[in-house]
């Protein structure tokens, strides 16, 4: 697949970068440290903020690769407020499938923000890139996040029975996808 990694775009409220170490306070309290953000991730509430900076670090390293795609989502004003990712899916049988996940600090929940950053990171890996199709999977029991895919335009493919696991344990996964031709 072709790729071209993880540049800078820009919205009406929101500018997505790269992360830097100098995010890792902003990081830690505003979102990777709230359990209840957290509570759908696959990944455990940041302990402290050593934690996060050792994420920080190894999202920074993997910057020089080009199929590394994971934008911090930042208000204009300068505020890191969450993070929007995407990952070649392997599983799929050709190489053209990615899969999207985003997490985004309970302050800004149902302010339209993750809605924006998905839908510029949709247009950004099928301007950019021969994905032809992009999916992503949500906890049932965390049905907003569902509700940002079907605003951005994806659609509802089915249910996935006991797939998945995240902090509550093993659970359902909807998923959803959009494919190039339907951006």
């Amino acid at each position: 697949m072709k790729h071209c990694g993880t540049q800078t775009i820009i919205t009406e409220r929101l500018l997505l970068r790269r992360f830097t170490q100098d995010d890792a306070v902003r990081m830690f309290v505003n979102w990777a440290s709230d359990d209840e953000v957290t509570k759908f991730m696959t990944w455990q509430a940041h302990s402290d903020i050593s934690v996060t900076k050792s994420v920080l670090n190894s999202w920074i390293e993997l910057y020089a690769r080009d199929d590394f795609y994971n934008w911090a989502i930042v208000l204009k004003d300068g505020n890191p407020i969450g993070s929007i990712g995407c990952n070649p899916n392997i599983g799929a049988m050709n190489d053209c499938a990615m899969s999207v996940g985003y997490c985004i600090s309970k302050k800004y929940w149902h302010q339209g923000f993750t809605s924006e950053a998905l839908k510029a990171v949709i247009s950004y890996i099928f301007d950019y890139t021969d994905c032809m199709r992009l999916e992503a999977t949500h906890d049932p029991r965390n049905p907003n996040s569902g509700k940002v895919m079907q605003k951005c335009g994806m659609r509802y493919e089915g249910t996935l029975r006991k797939r998945g696991k995240n902090n509550l344990g093993i659970c359902d996964q909807h998923i959803y996808s959009i494919l190039r031709d339907e951006k």
